[in-house]
């Protein structure tokens, strides 16, 4: 290889951290914004930035190239609540048309499930069954060998479950996604361990471990650069 030629990142993960950029009014009644869920101290809007800072410094110190739909630090000025998603979906489809390298898009989120189901899901775009639920499934392994669970089955749907019966976000960006709930505020357990920063550590690391096996890397001895920048660098 020709150490004169910089080898970029180029396996990329599109991280979304879901709610806190819409102005418009949250449909749950918290504030005048949509901040998700209220649990006891904390909006799943704290706890989907925790979490979500803490996978993008976990992908990044792992070697992929880590590019979040909008910035924690610099929030967007806030819009309504389709035009929020719709820079997020354009974040993503923009560099995607850019680069073209392997990549996924992850969107973190916390429930308030009314079952009081404990635990992580996670759901796939239906239209692209088998590369997204294959993510899934990784990442749901993942999490299963990784973090407190009840010993429930594997939390693995297509986005056609959910009320609206599907999810743009998903659907409409041109890489293979999947969205999160990384565990439900109306489980008493969870409810407690949400807001604890041990707790948010091990959902990170979970999930970015899920993302290094689901492109099969091997620890210590692959970096995730796609097969394109293999071929042009003689990696």
């Amino acid at each position: 290889m020709d150490g004169s030629k910089e080898v970029p990142k180029t396996k990329t993960v599109y991280v979304d951290i879901g709610h806190c950029t819409s102005g418009e009014k949250n449909p749950l009644g918290v504030g005048g914004s949509d901040r998700g869920f209220q649990g006891p101290g904390y909006t799943e809007c704290d706890i989907n930035q925790a979490v979500g800072r803490k996978l993008m410094k976990e992908l990044d110190t792992m070697g992929f190239y880590v590019v979040p739909t909008w910035n924690p630090d610099k929030p967007p000025a806030p819009v309504p609540k389709a035009d929020d998603l719709q820079r997020r979906i354009d974040t993503v489809n923009r560099d995607v048309a850019k680069y073209g390298d392997d990549s996924i898009y992850i969107s973190v989120h916390h429930d308030s499930d009314k079952t009081g189901r404990g635990g992580q899901c996670v759901y796939f775009d239906a239209t692209r069954p088998n590369d997204a639920r294959k993510l899934a499934e990784t990442i749901q392994k993942s999490a299963w060998q990784t973090r407190e669970h009840d010993k429930s089955p594997l939390c693995i749907l297509p986005d056609t479950a959910t009320g609206k019966g599907y999810l743009d976000g998903l659907r409409k960006t041109n890489s293979i996604g999947i969205l999160v709930e990384g565990a439900n505020v109306l489980n008493s357990r969870d409810r407690a361990l949400m807001p604890m920063s041990e707790f948010q550590d091990k959902e990170a690391k979970a999930l970015a471990q899920g993302i290094w096996n689901y492109f099969k890397l091997k620890p210590g001895v692959e970096r995730p650069y796609s097969s394109a920048i293999r071929q042009r660098f003689g990696l």
